[in-house]
C-alpha cells in the first residue's frame, strides 16, 4: 500500500510539473500575444500616418497643378493682351502717318 501511495505521490508531482510547464507556456503565449497586439497597433499607426502623408502629397500635387494652370492661363491671357496692344499701337501709328498736319 505504501508503494501505491509513493506511486501516487510521484504521479501527483509529475502532474504538478506538467501543469507548471503548461502555466509557463500559457504565460509565454500571453506575452507573445501582447507583443503581437503592440506590433499590430504600431503597424496600424504607421499605415494611418502613411495614408495621411499620401493624402497630403496628393493635395499638394493638385494645388501645384491648379497654380500651374492658373499661371499658364494668366500667361496666355497676357500674351493675347500684348498682341492686342501691339495691334492698337500699329493702328495708332498708321493713323498718325495718315494725319494731314497742314489742314
Amino acid at each position: 500500500m505504501s508503494e501505491e501511495i509513493e506511486s501516487l505521490k510521484k504521479e501527483n508531482e509529475n502532474q504538478k510539473r506538467i501543469i507548471r510547464g503548461y502555466e509557463k507556456v500559457l504565460k509565454l503565449n500571453e506575452r507573445e500575444l501582447s507583443n503581437a497586439d503592440e506590433i499590430i497597433r504600431m503597424y496600424e499607426s504607421i499605415l494611418s500616418y502613411a495614408s495621411e502623408e499620401l493624402k497630403n502629397a496628393q493635395e499638394t500635387v493638385k494645388a501645384s497643378d491648379i497654380v500651374a494652370n492658373i499661371s499658364r492661363d494668366e500667361l496666355m491671357g497676357a500674351l493675347v493682351k500684348i498682341k492686342e496692344l501691339e495691334e492698337n499701337s500699329k493702328k495708332i501709328r498708321q493713323e498718325a502717318l495718315n494725319l494731314d498736319l497742314n489742314s
